[in-house]
């Protein structure tokens, strides 16, 4: 059975602010709901919603890096072997902050 053009619903779409989307992802994970319960119940896009809940995670996982200066050639005293194949090392000098630093660093924690 088809409805008349008349009577259908057209969809209105609703922008939402940076901090309306950071406000509704955390309503979800405190609501005990699913995320698809969740939204149906507030008239969000299942999509819409997992691409918010992604572009926060890149923002969160964004890579940060710090200046050095590299002093001569010498061979490190540690070093570590990323998997892109990228080596980064540390001339140890006793000081253990500074590997626990280095390990945590290229670890992410």
């Amino acid at each position: 059975m088809r409805t008349h053009p008349a009577t259908r619903r057209r969809r209105v779409l609703k922008r939402y602010s940076a901090e309306d989307r950071q406000r509704l992802i955390s309503e979800q994970g405190q609501s005990g709901l699913t995320k698809k319960a969740f939204c149906e119940q507030r008239g969000i896009n299942l999509g819409t919603f997992y691409g918010w809940r992604a572009a926060k995670r890149a923002i969160i996982r964004r890579p940060a890096f710090a200046e050095v200066q590299v002093v001569g050639c010498a061979q490190a005293a540690v070093e570590v072997l990323l998997p892109n194949g990228a080596r980064v090392g540390i001339r140890h000098q006793g000081k253990r902050e500074d590997l626990i630093a280095l390990v945590r660093g290229v670890a992410g924690c």
